[in-house]
């Protein structure tokens, strides 16, 4: 595909008909072939090419021919150099990595050399509303020592300042919206999408669309059921045969260059023309294949009549499953609530079977997620895996490519490779006439994605002076079914008298025609389905292929090493091309390997000003990547790869460094999520050993402490901010903990800034306990890596452990449910399900080991709730709350830093358990409300009960007499002053403990 402009070519000159892709054909006439025999159109050629980007073919006089096949030798020895410096070297003196531009407004403004050209307009007002901000900065400094040294007159010159300044700012401001409206328009007519100031290309979003338009549709199939009437073979078949013949159909084509013309009817009746419901779910799938996605559905199902049906009916059956779990859940806790008219919290053994199930479910998932992502790295194509599609967000443009991009890409009926490569700056230095003027004369303005073919003036041009002669692509030489036919071609071409002499072999005809079989087809919907791409950004791609490749099958090529890092050294990419499709794929590396990988020790500042260091387990990073246009290209150049999540996403970046005309230059190639590359994978974790349980029997092997911490398709574009600081840093966002983690502490001092990651529900009892050990450490304040937010979040999920509820299963309920749960269990008079809880479950050591475990900041709000009496509380559920909190003191009573903790926790005795600014009052405000409450003589003939009572007065007075002891609590009347009401006065006569 090439970048010219638009153009209609003389009569004369026997330019062809450009037809719109999906018309009715009429038969081909003499009208696009010679009529005589005038220069430039003889009925004799040497060879006949094929421009992919033009869709055209192109017979050529030998010295055309010699030409062409000159510059695609000149370009060739540039990509083929085994040393990856010099051929970044080579490459870079050809100037293809010249033509490529920044996704912004200005890359759409004309531009001269004149200063009042469009694109110098708008970055010098870009440049001057910089420049302005940066002197308001300054004048507001001015201001500001005026007024502190009582100067009235130099304060109103500043303040005069900074008026015309904003008035010069926002003169700028309008031209910037008026040339941004303005490159937007001329962006959309180039065939760029935008959405959110973002640019876009059509395939981008088209796969978005299919995305959401297969997720509907699965969810309509899992109501329906996974059957649909085949009416190629008159019977009811299941959605994975259908699928297994649209994947015969593309292993048949990639193992011998040929489409077998009856399958493909029969997949085009059977996918792409059923009609009902399963239709348009098989047609969703199929139509992300075409993106380059593989969901569960295609990866899943198998290759053949006998094998693979398993996998794909288990996970058609955990869909279903999944669903009607998710939905008895809900309707279980919403029967709960309504029934107690929504006063009373759902005990946690409510969902106790249910959350079994809820893991084994999982578990199970995981199973086929495994093969699943097995089966996809076999696949020809190579596709991007998507688990989880409801994560899939589209990619912006990171690269454009310029309209003058001088890169060609030819098939050759004279030459043995299938594809050659042409560079027009290197026709031009052959003394070409007429390239070089048309190259310069042409506008640097992105290349349009409007049209499926290019007219290609510049390329076209030199052609017809050589003496060549254009053929379109459309003709009689198409089958019913779309398919091009060589052999009418070649038949066509003989009828009309012309001659060419690369085709007079019947074996050169056979191979340059099984060639074009692969890459011509009628209508756009064939070219999706056989997935060749003649983008400029996939030619490129082919172009950097070794010296040889079949471009047809599946390349696998030695790929750059990841650079710096002690921990990644050495460590070699594996990339798999699909050449036809212009994609590269990295499959399932690891950074670093587990058996490799170092506990990492981040450090922040502790409670006493302090640096404290802790463990915090190792990591270990696995990814596949998928990369395609630009962002491939940059791949298979790159010498050397880095990670990087400047963006918020997970990237991977591309570099190489290479001497230039004597100056050591450095090509920066981005292949990072936010271009044409999609990063999928998990970060796994494995906890320090202090934070794992121990082995089931003594002195066995422990368990396996690796476990996913974050899965990367659920990454967070928000992810990184400026207020990240410190080793490590944990944030809530969305309902969900964000862990950022400084990459040279796993990944060595190659990797600058951090990688953020999205917690996942496998790991978040590890992470919990950890912070709670880290809690103890820092004398029970909140450490500093962890935001507010995130520790409110972390003392919820305590409570939940605490009451012997699932905190994966409630984490994975997402943050709305655990809020709800979380107020109904702490909001008064919800005490008493929790006290039925500590006090009546059969298993008393788990409900001890939670509670001594429980951190102040979570045992607070405990004591809040199991205290709180508002409204009418039964005699039963008071002393079942009374029960409670002597129990939970009983047992951290042992402890040895139980005091600590009691004061800190009846400081916090509130809904979110934060401390207080006036800590002393809060206590003795705190005990107050504890104490009333433990001193009610609920059921008092009862002598256990009154032993209980007297049990909890001894523990307090050891537990909390310290603090007890400032406290001053003293009655005075209020109201009318015959009234005889009284009030407590209370106030914290001690030191100050805040």
């Amino acid at each position: 595909m090439t970048g010219t402009s638009e153009t209609q070519a003389s009569t004369e000159q026997l330019a062809p008909v450009v037809l719109p892709a999906d018309a009715l054909l009429p038969d081909a006439g003499n009208e696009v072939f010679c009529k005589d025999t005038k220069p430039g159109c003889n009925q004799s050629y040497h060879d006949i090419i094929y421009v992919t980007g033009q869709r055209r073919f192109w017979l050529l006089p030998k010295r055309t021919a010699d030409h062409l096949a000159e510059a695609a030798a000149t370009l060739k020895q540039k990509t083929v150099d085994t040393d990856k410096a010099a051929r970044m070297s080579k490459i870079a003196d050809s100037g293809l990595l010249d033509y490529f531009l920044t996704p912004s407004p200005d890359a759409f403004l004309e531009f001269s050399d004149g200063a009042t050209d469009e694109r110098t307009r708008y970055l010098d007002a870009e440049a001057a509303v910089e420049d302005e901000k940066t002197l308001q900065e300054q004048y507001r400094q001015e201001w500001h020592e005026a007024r502190a040294r009582g100067d009235s007159t130099a304060a109103m010159e500043a303040e005069r300042k900074i008026f015309y300044s904003n008035e010069r700012v926002a003169v700028n401001e309008r031209v910037i919206v008026q040339l941004e409206e303005v490159a937007y328009q001329r962006a959309e007519s180039l065939g760029y999408l935008r959405e959110n100031g973002v640019f876009y290309t059509p395939r981008a979003l088209q796969a978005r669309d299919a995305v959401d338009t297969y997720i509907a549709e699965r969810d309509n199939a899992i109501a329906h059921g996974f059957e649909m009437f085949d009416q190629g073979n008159r019977k009811v078949g299941t959605a994975w045969e259908h699928l297994r013949d649209y994947k015969a159909l593309h292993q048949k084509f990639v193992e011998t260059g040929e489409v077998n013309a009856r399958a493909l009817r029969g997949v085009r009746l059977n996918i792409l023309a059923l009609e009902g419901l399963m239709a348009k779910y098989i047609g969703a799938i199929v139509e992300l294949a075409e993106c380059g996605i593989a969901v569960p559905e295609f990866a899943l199902s198998p290759d053949d009549l006998y094998q693979g049906t398993e996998e794909f009916q288990a996970y058609v059956k955990l869909l279903g499953q999944r669903l009607k779990l998710e939905q008895s859940i809900e309707q279980r806790y919403a029967e709960w609530t309504s029934a107690t008219g929504n006063n009373a919290a759902p005990p946690g053994v409510l969902f106790v079977e249910l959350q079994a199930q809820w893991h084994q479910l999982n578990d199970e998932a995981e199973r086929i997620k495994a093969i699943a992502e097995a089966r996809v790295r076999e696949l020809i194509p190579p596709r991007l895996f998507l688990w989880e599609p409801e994560s899939y967000r589209p990619k912006p443009i990171e690269r454009l490519a310029k309209a003058n991009f001088p890169f060609r890409e030819l098939s050759s009926a004279a030459s043995g490779k299938e594809l050659s490569h042409i560079s027009l700056q290197d026709l031009a230095k052959q003394k070409a006439s007429g390239i070089p003027e048309i190259l310069k004369e042409m506008k640097a303005l992105p290349k349009s994605l409007a049209k499926q073919a290019d007219e290609d003036r510049a390329f076209s041009d030199w052609l017809k002076l050589e003496g060549a002669h254009p053929i379109k692509e459309k003709g009689p030489w198409f089958d019913e079914d779309g398919l091009f036919l060589p052999d009418e071609f070649f038949a066509v071409l003989k009828s009309k008298g012309l001659e060419v002499e690369s085709l007079k072999t019947e074996d050169k005809r056979q191979r340059w025609g099984a060639t074009l079989k692969a890459m011509i087809f009628e209508d756009r919907q064939l070219r999706n389905l056989m997935l060749f791409d003649n983008s400029p950004q996939a030619q490129l791609v082919r172009c950097l292929l070794p010296a040889g490749s079949n471009m047809q099958t599946e390349l696998k090529v030695e790929g750059p090493q990841w650079h710096k890092g002690p921990q990644a050294f050495q460590a070699k990419a594996h990339l798999d091309v699909a050449a036809w499709r212009g994609e590269v794929s990295l499959f399932q590396f690891e950074l670093p390997d587990r058996s490799k990988a170092k506990p990492i020790a981040p450090s922040y500042k502790a409670y006493d000003g302090s640096t404290r260091t802790f463990d915090f387990g190792k990591l270990s990073l696995c990814l596949s990547a998928k990369a395609w246009g630009f962002a491939g290209a940059s791949l298979l150049l790159a010498r050397d790869l880095t990670l990087d999540q400047k963006t918020g996403f997970t990237s991977i970046a591309g570099y190489d460094s290479a001497t230039k005309t004597g100056d050591l230059a450095k090509f920066d190639l981005f292949i990072g999520a936010q271009a044409g590359c999609k990063l999928t994978g998990q970060l796994d974790w494995c906890p320090p050993p202090s934070t794992l349980p121990p082995a089931p029997v003594p002195n066995r092997i422990p368990i396996n402490g690796w476990r996913t911490l974050a899965k990367l398709d659920m990454e967070l574009v928000a992810a990184v901010g400026g207020g990240v600081s410190g080793k490590v840093r944990l944030q809530l966002n969305k309902g969900r903990f964000l862990l950022s983690i400084q990459g040279s502490l796993v990944w060595g001092a190659g990797f600058k800034g951090y990688m953020t990651f999205e917690v996942g529900y496998e790991s978040v009892v590890a992470l919990l306990e950890l912070i709670r050990k880290e809690l103890l450490a820092n004398n029970n304040e909140d450490p500093a890596w962890i935001d507010g937010e995130a520790m409110a979040y972390v003392r919820m999920l305590s409570l939940f452990g605490a009451l012997a509820m699932d905190v994966p299963f409630i984490y994975a309920r997402r943050y709305a449910f655990a809020k709800e749960l979380y107020d109904k269990l702490t909001d008064g008079g919800r005490g008493a399900g929790i006290a039925n809880t500590l006090v009546m479950d059969k298993n008393q050591e788990v409900m001890r080991n939670w509670v001594i475990n429980l951190q102040p900041n979570a045992f607070g709000p405990l004591l809040m709730a199991l205290s709180s009496a508002p409204g009418f509380l039964s005699d039963k559920e008071h002393l079942l709350q009374q029960q409670a909190i002597e129990r939970c003191l009983g047992w951290i009573e042992p402890q040895p830093d139980a005091a600590q903790r009691f004061e800190d926790a009846v400081i916090r005795m509130n809904r979110d358990g934060a401390r207080p600014p006036n800590a002393g009052q809060a206590y003795c405000e705190n005990r107050l409300r504890l104490d009333s409450f433990m001193s009610e003589k609920v059921s008092g003939l009862v002598g256990a009960n009154n032993q209980m009572r007297a049990r909890y007065l001894q523990r307090v007075e050891r537990l909390g007499g310290r603090l007890f002891g400032y406290c001053e609590y003293r009655t005075e009347p209020f109201g009318p002053a015959l009234g005889g009401a009284e009030t407590i006065k209370i106030s914290y006569k001690g030191p100050t403990i805040d």
